[in-house]
């Protein structure tokens, strides 16, 4: 049974600017979750992870803050966003 002492409760992000870090940590971390997300649906139309990247790292921090839901998901920070989808991210990506 969870009880409010188990549950992890989580501050609201206000983040508008990324460190160049936090950017790469974004950046492989989107990689892998939509590596993740095509791994069992893939579709024809589906980027490559080096495409996927090679539209990443045109996006403004705001665009990585969105596509990412950084402010309003469980994640601390962009690194523990990261370290939850490193898995899938190839390891060309990884940070």
């Amino acid at each position: 049974m969870l009880t409010a002492s188990t549950v992890k409760h989580y501050t609201q992000h206000h983040l508008t600017q990324l460190t160049p870090l936090d950017r790469k940590y974004l950046i492989a971390g989107l990689v892998g979750e939509y590596e993740y997300l095509c791994h069992d649906d893939a579709e024809d139309g589906d980027m490559t992870p080096a495409e996927h990247y090679a539209k990443l790292i045109t996006y403004s921090d705001a665009e990585l803050l969105d596509d990412s839901d950084l402010r309003d998901s469980p994640y601390l920070d962009a690194q523990d966003f990261y370290e939850y989808h490193s898995s899938y991210c190839p390891s060309e990506y990884w940070v």
